[in-house]
């Protein structure tokens, strides 16, 4: 079936006005797209028994997760979020998420003293609404596959739209922009979760320590290398003096038997 492109015809094509110049990011208005999640290092505040957060523990958020990932996005609207712009026009896209299917885990890792926040999703997404720009306005729907991890530098997606547009490289990106700035609120909540505040006692042990293999060496303190030298001279000594004091048995001669 031949595609009628007639009601586009209000829309510049790019090759016969020859801007070829790239198109800045869409804007938000009060919601920030961005095309990657970042996580920021943190420093870990683990449980009681962790001294110094320094041995390894894992906290488990997946139920939390999916219920706030829903509450983000499913039934989500761009209105008023979502500007497209496509050869020096504007177009307002204004469509509402619903959450298919969604599959995934969250949880935040300590180990030496350093906190990761960690999550992997799966999301299968429709969309429904329409785009306008000046007097023109067109129907959108489809559908997009979103999947991140903690370790991708981007998420990767497929679209699938339920009729072409000459824009459409375009609009992905803006629906991706919006989709994507949801889900960094979402990292940087599961990144708050947790203990926040530094323990005191034997959790808050910080005594000078370096890694030897898979032991770990003191520096300082009474379990520290120093301490253990010292009294391993003075028990040396001790034991020299009591030698001296106490000479050993003889058979027929003048050396010690010990």
């Amino acid at each position: 079936m031949a595609l009628d492109y007639s009601r586009f015809d209000a829309v510049k094509d790019p090759e016969d006005a020859q801007e070829k110049q790239s198109t800045p990011s869409p804007d938000l208005g009060p919601i920030k797209p961005v095309t990657s999640v970042q996580v920021a290092k943190q420093d870990a505040y683990g449980s009681s028994w962790n001294a110094n957060s320094w041995h390894y523990e894992e906290r488990n958020y997946d139920a939390w997760g999916k219920q706030r990932v829903k509450e983000l996005l499913d039934k989500a609207g761009t209105k008023g979020h979502v500007v497209m712009h496509y050869n020096n026009q504007d177009f307002d896209v204004d469509v509402t998420l619903e959450i298919k299917s969604i599959e995934g885990d969250a949880w935040t890792n300590i180990r030496k003293g350093k906190k990761l926040t960690c999550f992997n999703y799966e999301l299968k997404i429709d969309f429904s609404g329409f785009i306008a720009g000046g007097s023109n306005k067109w129907d959108l729907g489809g559908k997009v596959e979103y999947e991140i991890a903690v370790d991708d530098d981007a998420p990767e997606t497929r679209f699938a739209f339920k009729q072409r547009y000459p824009f459409q490289p375009q609009l992905q990106k803006a629906i991706l922009g919006f989709i994507t700035a949801k889900f960094q609120i979402f990292v940087k909540e599961l990144s708050e979760k947790g203990e926040t505040k530094k323990k005191e006692g034997f959790a808050a042990n910080t005594q000078a320590r370096i890694q030897v293999g898979q032991y770990q060496r003191y520096d300082e303190g009474p379990d520290g290398v120093a301490a253990l030298q010292q009294t391993a001279e003075k028990y040396s000594e001790e034991r020299r003096r009591k030698e001296d004091d106490n000479p050993g048995k003889h058979l027929h001669c003048d050396v010690k038997t010990h």
